[in-house]
């Protein structure tokens, strides 16, 4: 029951990092990446999961500040299992690797 809590708060974490990573990107996409790192360290530690691996990767559909370009934000994560035992080595943590993404679209900037 506790592996499959683990997972799903590593699920929501991705989720919510995909959607604000996207939504920040659309709006300020100067500082899309380190805002996005930003977020993703405060969803992955607001759930528990300070120690899960993560990568955060953002596309564009073509120039990222031009309005309506779709932006696409990627996450993969390697959550890590609790009570599982580690079979191959002690530097092989036990876990379950969960992807989440989400799109938006790049607003028109606004004077």
């Amino acid at each position: 029951m506790i592996a499959l809590a683990q997972v799903q708060a590593g699920s929501y974490a991705a989720q919510s990092t995909a959607i604000d990573a996207a939504r920040t990107a659309a709006r300020s996409p100067h500082a899309a990446a380190e805002r996005g790192q930003e977020l993703g360290g405060l969803h992955f530690a607001d759930h528990g999961l300070e120690d899960a691996r993560w990568t955060l990767e953002l596309t564009c559909s073509a120039d990222c500040s031009r309005a309506g370009s779709h932006v696409t934000a990627v996450v993969e994560a390697r959550i890590p299992i609790p009570g599982v035992p580690r079979i191959w080595s002690d530097a092989q943590i036990p876990g379950i690797t969960v992807r989440s993404q989400h799109t938006d679209v790049v607003a028109p900037w606004e004077e």
